[in-house]
C-alpha cells in the first residue's frame, strides 16, 4: 500500500476520532455538560438547524447554549446592569456583515447605551403624544388601503436567506447555500431597498429641525450639530433608521394579524369584545389611546393574544459573564437566554397554557374573572423584554393595538372566510420573521 493509499485510509479514521473527542468534550467537560438537555443538541447542531431550516419554533438547544424558562431567570440574564450597561452581553446572531449593527442590533454594551441616551427621548410619554395624530392616520390609512411596500416585500422574501446566515455563524458551510434561496428578483430589491433608505437618509438628515415634530432622527443627529462626516458614520445612522423601521413594522403587523386572527377563532370572546368597546363609546372619535386604556376585557384580549402569539420568536442569546442564573452558576462563554414560548406555554406558570383565555388576565373584580386562573403567574410573561434592551417602543405599540382593535371593532362586524381556518401549531412557521397564514376576515358595516 502506497503512502497515498495509507493517507486516504487515515482521513477517515481521523475524522472519527474527532467525532468521537469532540462529543466525548462537548457531554462530559464543555462548561454546559452539566445541565440538562437532549444529548443529541449537546453535541451536535443538526436538531437545532432542522428545526430552523423547517421554521419549527421552538428551537432546540445548541451546543453551547443553556435555555431558561422562570421569571427569576429572565431577570437574572437581561436585567443585571451596572449604570444601565448589560452584564450578560448580546450574542452576534443579528450581525449580517453590514460593517455597524446599529442600535438595535447592536452587541456592544457601551455603544448600545450610548445610541439608547440620544434615541429614548423620542420615545417618552410627551414625544409619543406629539405624534399620536401622526401614528394613527398612518396606520389605519395603510390597514384601510391594504397596500404593502418594497421594503417590507424584501424583508419577508428574504428572511428564510437570512435564517440560513444566521445559521451559518455556528455552521459556515451554510452560508454559500444561502444566497441561493433568494431569487434574482429579490436580490434586486434588496439593493433598491438599501439605496432607498440610504438616499431617505440622507434627505432627512438634511432636513433636521424641520420637522413638525421631533422624531428619533432629531435626537441621533442634532440639529445644531454636525452631520455624519465618514462613510462610517452614514452607515451607522443608515443602520439605525433601518432597524427602527422593521422595529415598527414587523412586531405591530405581527399584533394586528394576530388580534384579527383570535376574533375569528374565538367567537364568544369577539362577542365579549365587541360589546364592552360599542358599549363605552358612543361615537368612533370618543375612542382615543386614553379612553381605550379603562376597557379591561380589551387590555385583557391584547395580553393573551401576545402570550398566545410572541411577536418576536427568539429570547434574546446573550453570553454570560460567569453568573448565577435562577440559582445555578452558568460558566463564561455559555450562551444563555430565555425560552419565551416554554415560558408562556408551561403548566407551571400558567393554567390551560394552550387554551386561549383572556379572562386569565382580568382583575379579580371583574364581572367575567374566572378564579380558575387565579394562580397563574403572570410575571412569567414579558412581552416587550426587560433589562436595558427591552422594547423602546412599547408604550406606541400598547396605543396602536388599542386604537386599531377598537375602531376595527366599533366600526365593523367580522366575519370569518371558509378556507381560512387555522390552527396557530400547525399553520404558523418562523424564519426570523413569522409565517402565517391569510385571515381573510370580511369587514360588514356594523349592525
Amino acid at each position: 500500500m502506497g503512502l497515498l493509499d495509507f493517507g486516504f485510509g487515515l482521513a477517515p479514521l481521523s475524522g472519527v476520532i474527532y467525532v468521537i473527542a469532540s462529543s466525548v468534550y462537548l457531554l462530559y467537560f464543555h462548561p454546559a455538560s452539566k445541565f440538562p438537555g437532549s444529548k443529541f443538541s449537546a453535541v451536535s447542531y443538526v436538531l437545532y438547524c432542522s428545526a430552523s431550516i423547517h421554521g419549527r419554533y421552538p428551537y432546540p438547544h445548541s451546543p453551547n447554549e443553556v435555555l431558561f424558562y422562570t421569571p427569576q431567570a429572565a431577570m437574572d440574564i437581561y436585567s443585571p446592569a451596572v449604570r444601565n450597561q448589560e452584564l450578560f452581553v448580546k450574542t452576534d446572531l443579528m450581525d449580517f456583515g453590514a460593517g455597524d449593527l446599529g442600535f438595535i442590533w447592536e452587541s456592544d454594551p457601551a455603544k448600545r447605551k450610548a445610541m439608547a441616551k440620544k434615541i429614548l427621548p423620542a420615545f417618552s410619554a410627551k414625544a409619543i403624544k406629539e405624534k399620536e395624530p401622526l401614528v394613527h392616520h398612518q396606520e389605519l390609512t395603510k390597514v384601510k388601503d391594504g397596500k404593502t411596500s418594497d421594503a417590507v416585500e424584501m424583508i419577508r422574501q428574504s428572511s428564510f436567506a437570512g435564517n440560513l446566515f444566521q445559521l451559518s455563524q455556528e455552521i459556515p458551510i451554510i452560508a454559500l447555500a444561502a444566497t441561493s434561496f433568494v431569487p434574482l428578483r429579490v436580490l434586486r430589491l434588496i439593493l433598491a431597498v438599501l439605496r432607498a433608505n440610504a438616499a431617505e437618509v440622507k434627505a432627512r438628515i438634511d432636513k433636521r429641525g424641520k420637522a413638525k415634530h421631533r422624531d428619533f432622527m432629531d435626537h441621533t443627529i442634532e440639529p445644531e450639530g454636525p452631520p455624519p462626516a465618514t462613510e462610517k458614520e452614514l452607515v451607522h445612522v443608515e443602520q439605525v433608521t433601518f432597524q427602527m423601521f422593521i422595529a415598527s413594522f414587523d412586531p405591530v403587523q405581527i399584533t394586528f394579524h394576530a388580534v384579527l386572527s383570535f376574533t375569528l377563532k374565538h367567537p364568544k370572546t369577539y362577542a365579549i369584545l365587541t360589546k364592552e368597546i360599542r358599549d363605552a363609546f358612543a361615537t368612533y372619535d370618543d375612542m382615543t389611546p386614553e379612553t381605550l386604556t379603562h376597557l379591561k376585557h380589551l387590555h385583557a384580549f391584547i395580553y393573551e393574544t401576545l402570550r398566545f402569539h410572541l411577536t418576536t420568536p427568539t429570547g434574546m442569546p446573550h453570553i454570560s459573564p460567569g453568573a448565577t442564573v435562577d440559582g445555578v452558576y452558568v460558566p463564561k462563554v455559555v450562551v444563555v437566554q430565555l425560552s419565551n414560548f416554554t415560558a408562556t406555554r408551561h403548566e407551571r406558570h400558567f393554567a390551560d397554557p394552550l387554551d386561549f383565555r383572556p379572562e386569565r388576565w382580568l382583575p379579580s373584580d371583574h364581572a367575567l374573572y374566572d378564579k380558575r386562573y387565579a394562580g397563574d403567574n403572570l410575571e412569567a410573561f414579558f412581552p416587550f423584554s426587560l433589562g436595558p434592551r427591552q422594547c423602546s417602543g412599547q408604550a406606541i405599540a400598547w396605543s396602536q393595538t388599542r386604537m386599531f382593535l377598537g375602531k376595527v371593532l366599533w366600526t365593523f362586524d367580522l366575519e370569518g372566510v371558509r378556507g381560512h381556518e387555522f390552527s396557530f401549531d400547525r399553520d404558523f412557521s418562523v424564519h426570523m420573521l413569522w409565517n402565517r397564514p391569510e385571515v381573510g376576515p370580511r369587514f360588514l358595516p356594523r349592525r
